[in-house]
Protein backbone atom coordinates (compact mmCIF):
# COMPACT_ATOMS: atom_id res chain seq x y z
CA UNK A 1 0.00 0.00 0.00
CA UNK A 2 1.14 3.11 -1.27
CA UNK A 3 0.04 6.82 -0.25
CA UNK A 4 -0.30 9.92 -2.90
CA UNK A 5 2.97 11.06 -3.30
CA UNK A 6 1.69 14.55 -3.94
CA UNK A 7 -0.43 14.85 -0.76
CA UNK A 8 0.23 12.28 1.31
CA UNK A 9 -2.67 11.29 3.04
CA UNK A 10 -4.77 9.02 0.56
CA UNK A 11 -4.18 6.02 -0.58
CA UNK A 12 -2.49 5.99 -4.18
CA UNK A 13 -4.54 3.99 -6.99
CA UNK A 14 -2.92 5.68 -9.92
CA UNK A 15 0.61 5.44 -10.88
CA UNK A 16 2.38 7.57 -13.58
CA UNK A 17 5.41 6.58 -14.78
CA UNK A 18 8.55 8.71 -16.86
CA UNK A 19 9.59 6.58 -19.67
CA UNK A 20 13.40 8.05 -21.22
CA UNK A 21 14.37 5.72 -24.37
CA UNK A 22 12.51 3.35 -22.91
CA UNK A 23 13.76 2.96 -19.70
CA UNK A 24 11.88 4.07 -16.75
CA UNK A 25 13.36 6.79 -14.98
CA UNK A 26 10.59 8.37 -11.95
CA UNK A 27 7.46 7.51 -11.01
CA UNK A 28 4.58 9.16 -9.04
CA UNK A 29 1.88 7.74 -7.01
CA UNK A 30 -1.40 9.49 -6.80
CA UNK A 31 -4.93 9.05 -5.40
CA UNK A 32 -7.41 9.51 -7.37
CA UNK A 33 -8.36 13.16 -6.20
CA UNK A 34 -5.10 14.47 -6.74
CA UNK A 35 -4.97 12.79 -10.30
CA UNK A 36 -8.41 14.69 -11.18
CA UNK A 37 -6.43 17.78 -9.97
CA UNK A 38 -3.43 17.49 -12.21
CA UNK A 39 -5.60 16.47 -14.90
CA UNK A 40 -4.91 12.90 -15.17
CA UNK A 41 -8.11 10.57 -14.37
CA UNK A 42 -8.59 7.17 -13.90
CA UNK A 43 -10.50 6.24 -17.20
CA UNK A 44 -13.69 5.13 -15.83
CA UNK A 45 -16.21 1.74 -15.93
CA UNK A 46 -19.09 2.16 -18.13
CA UNK A 47 -21.81 1.48 -15.54
CA UNK A 48 -24.76 0.78 -17.88
CA UNK A 49 -23.07 0.57 -21.68
CA UNK A 50 -23.36 -3.18 -22.04
CA UNK A 51 -27.14 -2.66 -20.93
CA UNK A 52 -27.84 0.08 -23.74
CA UNK A 53 -26.08 -1.71 -26.27
CA UNK A 54 -28.39 -4.48 -25.69
CA UNK A 55 -31.10 -2.51 -25.55
CA UNK A 56 -30.16 -1.04 -28.37
CA UNK A 57 -29.66 -4.51 -30.45
CA UNK A 58 -32.62 -5.91 -29.16
CA UNK A 59 -35.27 -3.11 -29.33
CA UNK A 60 -36.64 -4.42 -32.60
CA UNK A 61 -37.66 -7.68 -30.59
CA UNK A 62 -40.63 -5.02 -29.49
CA UNK A 63 -43.97 -6.52 -31.42
CA UNK A 64 -46.48 -4.12 -32.25
CA UNK A 65 -48.70 -5.33 -30.54
CA UNK A 66 -46.68 -5.10 -27.18
CA UNK A 67 -44.29 -7.27 -25.53
CA UNK A 68 -45.40 -10.66 -25.14
CA UNK A 69 -46.23 -12.41 -21.92
CA UNK A 70 -45.40 -16.11 -23.17
CA UNK A 71 -43.00 -18.06 -22.46
CA UNK A 72 -40.54 -21.04 -23.37
CA UNK A 73 -42.00 -23.93 -22.76
CA UNK A 74 -38.44 -25.28 -22.51
CA UNK A 75 -37.17 -22.87 -19.68
CA UNK A 76 -39.44 -20.89 -18.75
CA UNK A 77 -37.61 -17.91 -20.58
CA UNK A 78 -40.10 -14.53 -21.37
CA UNK A 79 -39.51 -11.89 -23.96
CA UNK A 80 -38.63 -9.90 -21.16
CA UNK A 81 -35.85 -11.70 -19.49
CA UNK A 82 -34.12 -12.15 -22.75
CA UNK A 83 -34.09 -8.30 -23.30
CA UNK A 84 -32.62 -7.76 -20.02
CA UNK A 85 -30.24 -10.84 -19.78
CA UNK A 86 -29.70 -10.89 -24.06
CA UNK A 87 -29.21 -14.61 -23.88
CA UNK A 88 -31.85 -17.52 -24.77
CA UNK A 89 -32.32 -20.24 -22.16
CA UNK A 90 -32.28 -22.76 -24.24
CA UNK A 91 -32.37 -24.50 -27.68
CA UNK A 92 -36.71 -24.30 -27.71
CA UNK A 93 -36.34 -20.38 -27.13
CA UNK A 94 -35.24 -20.47 -31.00
CA UNK A 95 -38.28 -21.44 -32.13
CA UNK A 96 -40.79 -20.04 -29.43
CA UNK A 97 -39.23 -16.31 -29.92
CA UNK A 98 -38.36 -17.10 -33.63
CA UNK A 99 -40.51 -14.31 -34.89
CA UNK A 100 -39.02 -11.81 -32.65
CA UNK A 101 -35.65 -12.69 -33.58
CA UNK A 102 -35.70 -12.71 -37.34
CA UNK A 103 -35.64 -9.08 -37.55
CA UNK A 104 -32.67 -8.97 -34.79
CA UNK A 105 -30.73 -11.61 -37.00
CA UNK A 106 -31.47 -8.99 -39.93
CA UNK A 107 -30.50 -5.86 -38.25
CA UNK A 108 -27.49 -7.71 -36.72
CA UNK A 109 -25.97 -9.76 -39.43
CA UNK A 110 -27.66 -8.50 -42.62
CA UNK A 111 -29.31 -11.88 -43.10
CA UNK A 112 -31.99 -13.83 -41.32
CA UNK A 113 -29.80 -17.18 -41.97
CA UNK A 114 -26.65 -18.82 -41.63
CA UNK A 115 -24.90 -19.61 -44.74
CA UNK A 116 -21.38 -20.05 -43.90
CA UNK A 117 -18.39 -19.68 -45.97
CA UNK A 118 -17.84 -20.69 -49.23
CA UNK A 119 -14.82 -21.36 -51.96
CA UNK A 120 -14.31 -19.11 -53.87
CA UNK A 121 -14.07 -20.96 -57.18
CA UNK A 122 -18.35 -21.96 -56.34
CA UNK A 123 -20.61 -19.02 -57.65
CA UNK A 124 -23.48 -20.17 -55.52
CA UNK A 125 -24.34 -22.37 -52.16
CA UNK A 126 -25.04 -25.82 -53.73
CA UNK A 127 -29.12 -26.23 -52.74
CA UNK A 128 -30.41 -29.43 -50.98
CA UNK A 129 -31.58 -31.96 -53.89
CA UNK A 130 -33.11 -34.89 -53.35
CA UNK A 131 -29.64 -36.88 -54.37
CA UNK A 132 -28.31 -35.00 -51.26
CA UNK A 133 -30.84 -36.75 -49.05
CA UNK A 134 -30.02 -40.15 -50.88
CA UNK A 135 -26.52 -39.88 -50.53
CA UNK A 136 -27.15 -39.51 -46.74
CA UNK A 137 -29.29 -42.43 -46.39
CA UNK A 138 -26.26 -43.88 -48.18
CA UNK A 139 -23.54 -42.85 -46.21
CA UNK A 140 -25.96 -43.82 -42.63
CA UNK A 141 -26.69 -47.47 -44.49
CA UNK A 142 -22.76 -47.53 -45.36
CA UNK A 143 -21.39 -47.27 -41.68
CA UNK A 144 -24.36 -49.44 -40.55
CA UNK A 145 -22.58 -52.13 -42.79
CA UNK A 146 -19.06 -51.42 -41.95
CA UNK A 147 -20.18 -51.44 -37.85
CA UNK A 148 -21.61 -54.77 -38.78
CA UNK A 149 -18.58 -55.88 -40.32
CA UNK A 150 -20.49 -56.53 -43.76
CA UNK A 151 -17.48 -55.67 -45.95
CA UNK A 152 -19.23 -57.00 -49.36
CA UNK A 153 -22.23 -54.53 -48.72
CA UNK A 154 -20.40 -51.58 -47.79
CA UNK A 155 -17.85 -51.96 -50.72
CA UNK A 156 -21.28 -52.00 -52.78
CA UNK A 157 -22.73 -48.83 -50.93
CA UNK A 158 -19.18 -46.63 -51.22
CA UNK A 159 -19.06 -47.24 -54.97
CA UNK A 160 -23.04 -46.41 -55.14
CA UNK A 161 -21.97 -43.21 -53.03
CA UNK A 162 -19.46 -42.26 -55.31
CA UNK A 163 -21.03 -42.93 -58.47
CA UNK A 164 -24.18 -40.33 -56.66
CA UNK A 165 -21.30 -37.66 -56.38
CA UNK A 166 -20.05 -37.94 -59.83
CA UNK A 167 -23.90 -37.18 -60.55
CA UNK A 168 -24.55 -40.63 -62.46
CA UNK A 169 -27.70 -42.96 -61.01
CA UNK A 170 -26.75 -45.45 -57.86
CA UNK A 171 -27.57 -49.35 -57.95
CA UNK A 172 -29.95 -49.45 -55.30
CA UNK A 173 -32.31 -52.12 -56.41
CA UNK A 174 -29.19 -54.66 -55.43
CA UNK A 175 -30.21 -53.43 -51.87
Amino acid sequence: MQYCSACQTAIATVVILDLSEGAVTGSQHLCPACAEQLGVAQPKAPTKFSAEILEDLIGGLKSKSGPRADACPGCGLSTQEFRSRGRLGCPRCYETFRAELLPLLQRIHEAQSHRGRLPGRLAEAPQLTDSDTGMSELRHKLEDAVRGERYEEAARLRDDLRRLERGETANEGDS
